[in-house]
């Protein structure tokens, strides 16, 4: 019974720490002092309590974590500071994502006993330093967090105030300039982070000296010269980034003789001549490794095959072309995380079984031959698949495209594009599907998802209709059948595509082509998870019938590409409401007056109304004009600049009234709206006044009936004469 007083009077303690604590620092913003009556109370009301367990020993915050949305102001932070500095005991401050603009001033807070501070993810600061006062808040901090605040300027010396560091995060700011010798005097110091940033020079030696080093990154700067000998005694680093520098010298197994602890290493984007005995065998047993973009081929490294423990391995565009198949694949598919694109192995992957463990996959932009079947269907039978993403693009893969890979459910990303695939296709629950530049045939399927982003199938053999379900796919960010043998009307729903508010970010830096602008473009996949626009392209196919002009009401459209199609009728006036920067509606059959309001498409970067059978003047405008002529090539009966033929006086006129059409309509409908409008005015004042004014009235209705007589008696005397 006394453990059960003693947790409801801890839980009734609790409530109202809870509540008092709401009304000082609550949702709200008008921040108020701590109630000096509700900290007696709770004080007063402690002291009754039953507490065996001693769970009430400090009733004051040690710990405040907040997502820092409300403190969009620094101002309003500030004060908030202010209040919490009022908790001595506080030990840990975490504001991330706090969107705050400067940097908060802390020196007049007593933060005494503060040992964790972080500040991490508010990039909102673009022009804040480090100040020299900050790092005198105290000198318990042992955690400082300042990762990606766009903080920039050089490391002040000032750091070296905080002597019980521990873990140091400045990665992903605009910080530049040498790192000095002193950063090597932190004899406590178990994880440093300095990566994406713009630091260079040499690293000091005396980085050497902090052997308690468990965690180094440096990755990502603009270091050079050569890596220093006494790195080699940081004996306890778990972690070792030094990749994406410019890095000169060669590199060995000495290197890493100590490193027995090491379980990710990274160093990819380097130019170190890697000098490493073929019968070297490695003290540690990585996790992860990065090798991208080094020269570590044409063979693959005898020592890679020692490493059993690997998780993540990415050797992309390290030159790797000769491989020992047997041992390389059955290496590699049992990986959870692979990526070996950009090489130039030439293997025939036939005989290779993914393993059900692989959560991704990349093999891009090599030569490998053979069919999918065995890779992606007798993985099913080890186990439940946890494949996420596959991409085996621009290889000289054949055969047909097993329907096992449908049976994928968690698949989400899959680019096949340019290989020789052929067969049906079915639906999964994919956000990204590329197959373009293969030999699929038959009719589109019919989606059975609503998440996918992106649906690439340019280049294959497609026939029949585009199913209206295609409409039911709100978020797709990327539409591309273009180049098949589809016909059919283009459905008027698909207005209904818009690009998500967020989609998934893949961690790689995969390249995907966009037709748009008139050529090829190279696209990152990180770039395409950011976009805001739609990109639709139906271009080379035998599509007929009108464009439905419900398509441009599609606001986020940025590129609409329908050329090489049967399409009749007029460009819809509704065209204007876009932000497209490319439009391209070249060979086909449309007809009539280029609207004026293409005029109002401020952003188009790309024009093509080539050959089609357009007539008339091209409507003005600096955007339209700013095209060459052959953005309009092929229409006889087109005239106006930029073209070379002029307008006659004749088409001019015709022209002028059919180019100003929309305006006179809309000046006639407020002149008439206007007359309207003033009649009823008028004739209601006139009525208004006869009833509400009694003198008027009488005046009225006496010159109505002397009006009356007269033509009464005219009337009479014509009647008599000539009846």
């Amino acid at each position: 019974m006394a453990s059960l007083a003693s947790q409801i009077s801890f839980l009734l303690l609790f409530l109202l720490f809870a509540t008092t604590f709401n009304k000082s620092v609550g949702t709200s913003n008008r921040l108020m002092r701590c109630n000096e009556n509700d900290q007696r109370l709770l004080l007063i009301f402690k002291q009754g309590v039953v507490d065996p367990r001693n769970q009430l020993s400090s009733w004051l915050m040690k710990k405040i974590a907040v997502c820092g949305r409300e403190f969009t102001a620094t101002t309003l932070l500030e004060e908030w500071l202010h209040h919490i500095a009022m908790l001595p005991s506080l030990s840990e401050l975490h504001l991330r994502e706090c969107r705050l603009r400067d940097f908060p001033s802390l020196d007049y807070i007593n933060f005494t006993s503060l040992e964790v501070l972080d500040l991490s993810t508010n990039y909102n600061m673009m022009n804040s330093k480090l100040p020299d006062s900050f790092f005198n808040i105290t000198n318990h901090i042992y955690h400082l967090a300042l990762r990606d605040c766009n903080f920039h300027g050089q490391l002040p010396k000032a750091l070296l105030n905080l002597r019980n560091l521990k873990h140091l995060d400045l990665g992903g700011n605009i910080l530049k300039g040498s790192i000095q010798d002193w950063l090597g005097q932190y004899e406590r110091l178990q994880y440093l982070d300095i990566s994406d940033n713009l630091f260079y020079g040499v690293i000091p030696s005396s980085l050497g000296n902090i052997s308690s080093l468990f965690n180094l990154d440096l990755s990502n700067n603009q270091f050079s010269g050569n890596l220093p000998e006494t790195l080699g005694q940081l004996h306890n680093l778990n972690y070792l980034g030094i990749g994406g520098n410019s890095w000169v010298g060669v590199l060995s197994e000495k290197n890493f003789s100590n490193f027995s602890n090491l379980t990710s290493l990274d160093l990819s984007s380097t130019s170190f001549e890697l000098d490493i005995d073929t019968k070297w065998v490695p003290p540690f047993q990585l996790e992860r490794l990065r090798l991208r973009n080094t020269s570590i081929g044409p063979n693959v490294p005898a020592w890679l095959y020692t490493q059993r423990s690997l998780r993540h391995l990415d050797i992309s565009r390290s030159g790797i072309s000769t491989t020992d198949a047997d041992i390389f694949w059955s290496f590699v598919v049992g990986i959870e995380g692979v990526d070996i694109s950009n090489n130039l192995i030439s293997d025939d992957i036939s005989n290779v079984t993914l393993s059900a463990n692989t959560s991704y996959f990349y093999a891009s932009h090599n030569s490998l031959r053979g069919s999918l079947f065995s890779f992606l269907c007798q993985l099913e039978s080890n186990g439940e698949s946890k494949l996420l993403e596959l991409n085996l693009q621009y290889n000289h893969l054949s055969g047909i495209l097993p329907d096992c890979w449908a049976n994928q459910k968690q698949l989400r990303y899959l680019s096949l594009g340019s290989n020789k695939l052929t067969g049906m296709l079915n639906w999964t629950y994919l956000d990204h599907l590329i197959l373009e530049q293969n030999k699929f045939s038959g009719s589109l399927p019919n989606p059975v998802v609503q998440h996918l982003s992106v649906i690439m199938l340019r280049a294959n053999q497609f026939m029949g209709n585009i199913p209206l379900q295609f409409c039911n796919i709100s978020h797709l960010t990327i539409l591309d059948l273009a180049e098949n043998k589809l016909s059919g009307y283009i459905p008027y729903c698909l207005y209904n595509i818009m690009p998500p508010d967020s989609m998934v970010l893949w961690d790689n830096d995969e390249i995907i082509k966009i037709f748009t602008k008139g050529r090829e473009l190279d696209y990152q996949l990180e770039r395409v998870a950011y976009r805001t626009s739609s990109i639709i392209d139906l271009s080379a196919n035998s599509l007929c019938g009108e464009i439905p002009k419900e398509l441009f009401s599609n606001s986020q459209m940025q590129s609409l590409n329908l050329s090489r199609n049967h399409l009749t009728g007029k460009i819809p006036k509704e065209i204007g409401g876009l932000r497209l920067e490319s439009l391209d509606l070249s060979y086909n059959k449309l007809f009539g007056e280029i609207p004026s309001t293409i005029s109002n498409l401020s952003s188009l970067a790309w024009l093509n109304l080539s050959y089609n059978n357009f007539m008339g003047r091209i409507p003005m405008g600096t955007q339209i004009q700013s095209f060459d002529s052959w953005s309009f090539v092929g229409n006889p009966k087109l005239c106006g600049d930029p073209l070379p033929k002029k307008c006659n006086k004749k088409e001019g006129t015709h022209d002028s009234k059919l180019a100003k059409g929309d305006e006179d309509d809309g000046f006639l409908k407020s002149l008439y709206l206007g007359m309207g409008v003033g009649f009823a005015v008028g004739f209601s004042g006139v009525c208004g006044s006869l009833f509400l004014i009694r003198a008027w009235r009488h005046k009225f209705f006496r010159w109505f009936d002397h009006l009356n007589d007269q033509l009464y008696v005219a009337f009479t005397l014509w009647f008599k004469r000539f009846g």
